[in-house]
């Protein structure tokens, strides 16, 4: 790896005017930090009502077919936000970040997480537990895994601020 190559591309991305602004303003700092807590609870959230309600631990009155596509939207979406406003802060130290241990599992965590979301859509069985309105084995265990890896990546992320 080129590290003389990362390090400008870290320089970079630190010296850029939206960085420098978030690290001059205490207020802005401030504002984009409860964005992504906020659309990191969108997104979260939505994905673990939803893991739930794959497992038929919750909604069960609500058909599949509804209540699903509307979950993974939302989730899609506040998680998107939620990596757009993490990059932003990222700006702001990124050598930092990249030196915390709980930020790279941070990292690691949403990307396995995001592989997870996309095998389940990429290979069929979403579709097929839209249109049986259920859940079969493969859906159910990608959703535990889901629900354990969303969680594991919200608490990386608490855990970042204590090293």
């Amino acid at each position: 790896m080129d590290f003389a190559g990362l390090t400008l591309l870290l320089d970079t991305l630190a010296a850029s005017a939206p960085a420098a602004w978030l690290r001059q303003s205490g207020t802005a700092y401030l504002v984009v930090n409860a964005l992504h807590i906020a659309v990191l609870g969108l997104g979260v959230g939505a994905a673990v009502l939803l893991d739930l309600r794959l497992w038929g631990a919750i909604g069960r009155r609500i058909p599949l077919a509804l209540l699903g596509p509307f979950l993974s939207r939302a989730a899609g979406a506040g998680i998107a936000l939620a990596l757009v406003t993490g990059l932003w802060l990222f700006a702001t130290r990124p050598a930092d970040y990249l030196a915390n241990p709980a930020f790279l599992v941070k990292v690691a965590v949403i990307g396995l997480a995001l592989l997870n979301a996309l095998a389940l859509h990429a290979g069929g069985h979403w579709a097929r537990a839209l249109r049986e309105g259920r859940a079969g084995g493969w859906v159910r265990m990608q959703a535990a895994v889901s629900l354990a890896l969303w969680l594991g990546a919200v608490l990386a992320g608490r855990w970042i601020g204590f090293l």
